[in-house]
């Protein structure tokens, strides 16, 4: 089992304040430790980028609802039409930072197969605010409002479309020179083929999202596209050192397969929504900032990422293009390899780079000019990498995927811009409650 993190009740009680009359009792250390624990079960689950993007974003976007409920504002009240309906009157004894982590846990329960390690994360919370001195009928009445809120949340989540989605998730290799075909080295079927026909949160049209219009597709050596194929190739023999670092740094395989001989292996790690979570801590953790806050950029990035995979996959099935490790083989050198593992998705845009745009763009917004250390991938045996903003974190995390040979300089450029502007658009959304 890869659940890493024990949430014990010391610690709990580290992140935790005095009670006074009507105070918060819980600080932004709350909320981390939550996230923390979803990616590990996340990684125990083996959910997919896509699926984690849903796992992630519902149990945060609950969470900073009920918060601003607090301050008499709900986004989830706006965006569902009165659907889910806060109270605003009658809940003095409620502890609005408690009773979110509450909402969280319910939704998150939801979301994974793994119930139980969510039931650890819960049972240690309640028992620190125990322990600190929340009066019993404060706690069951942020109980009970966090429940019934996410009660309300889940009728909402259930009609996203995610059942129609996995339940009808068959795709048919279209067989024409430009079209995606199965890649090396397990040749997995397609992955999540439908789901741009997921609800988004904030997008009312993923179409208006889309991005521009990429190389004509050609095996011609003078081509556009036969350039751009090259590049990919030369470039693989010409990655520096501090290159394939950066490939490996973000690689992100939440399910390598690796082959030694005879023998098959595959490695479960932290998927692209997962690094940009633990990039949104390292950010936190520089201005030690307050739950509210720790909430909102949660939030945000994982709505954008969401409702930025669900655009991006709408561009992939629609566009189907080939990827390069596949051209390349046919038309260049058919014994190429790229750097990092092929997944198995369409090229056209760069799933990594839409993810890295929504989350850098919205980040640096929330915190301008801030140099930090991403220790994501040290649990996983590589260093560290530091950087002076996390627009440039954005930028390096995009571009690694050229550098590892799965995706066309095009395809990652694009796909950034395309993530960024989805991301402003999402924090314009948040901005609305302040």
């Amino acid at each position: 089992m890869r659940f890493l993190v024990i949430i014990s009740l010391v610690i709990w009680l580290g992140s935790c304040g005095n009670e006074a009359a009507n105070k918060e009792i819980l600080d932004a250390q709350a909320i981390h430790k939550m996230n923390r624990a979803l990616i590990e079960i996340s990684m125990e689950d083996i959910f997919s980028p896509p699926v984690a993007t849903r796992v992630f974003a519902y149990p945060n976007l609950i969470s900073y609802d009920i918060y601003l409920h607090g301050r008499g504002q709900s986004i989830l009240s706006d965006i569902t039409a009165g659907q889910i309906k806060p109270v605003f009157n009658d809940t003095l004894n409620i502890d609005y930072s408690f009773a979110a982590m509450e909402g969280y846990y319910n939704i998150a329960k939801k979301l994974v197969f793994s119930e139980h390690l969510a039931d650890e994360i819960i049972e240690d919370l309640r028992l620190a605010v125990d322990s600190l001195g929340m009066s019993s009928s404060r706690k069951q009445q942020s109980i009970d409002y966090g429940k019934k809120i996410s009660d309300q949340m889940i009728n909402w989540i259930d009609a996203d479309g995610y059942a129609g989605v996995k339940a009808d998730d068959f795709y048919t290799i279209r067989g024409h020179d430009s079209t995606w075909v199965l890649t090396p080295p397990n040749y997995e079927q397609a992955l999540e083929p439908n789901w741009k026909n997921l609800r988004p949160i904030f997008l009312k049209n993923v179409a208006d999202y889309q991005p521009k219009a990429r190389p004509a597709f050609s095996t011609d050596p003078i081509s556009d596209f036969y350039k751009e194929a090259h590049k990919v190739y030369v470039q693989f023999s010409e990655n520096s050192d501090q290159e394939r670092s950066i490939a490996k740094h973000w690689d992100c395989n939440p399910n390598e397969f690796i082959q030694k001989g005879h023998t098959m292996q595959f490695n479960h790690r932290i998927s692209p929504p997962g690094h940009w979570l633990g990039i949104a801590k390292a950010l936190a953790d520089t201005r030690d900032v307050n739950l509210g806050k720790a909430l909102k950029a949660y939030a945000s990035i994982t709505t954008a990422m969401f409702d930025g995979v669900i655009a991006c996959w709408h561009t992939k099935y629609t566009d189907e293009l080939i990827r390069p490790v596949t051209y390349i083989n046919r038309y260049i050198d058919e014994t190429w390899k790229p750097f990092i593992q092929t997944p198995p998705f369409p090229e056209y845009t760069s799933g990594h780079s839409v993810v890295s745009g929504c989350s850098s763009s919205i980040l640096n917004e929330m915190y301008p000019n801030t140099a930090f250390v991403d220790y994501t991938e040290v649990e996983f045996g590589l260093p560290s990498r530091s950087f002076t903003s996390v627009y440039e974190a954005g930028e390096e995390a995009s571009l690694s995927r050229y550098y590892g040979g799965i995706h066309y300089r095009f395809g990652v450029d694009n796909g950034l811009v395309q993530g960024r502007n989805i991301g402003q658009y999402i924090l314009k959304q948040f901005s609305k409650y302040e």
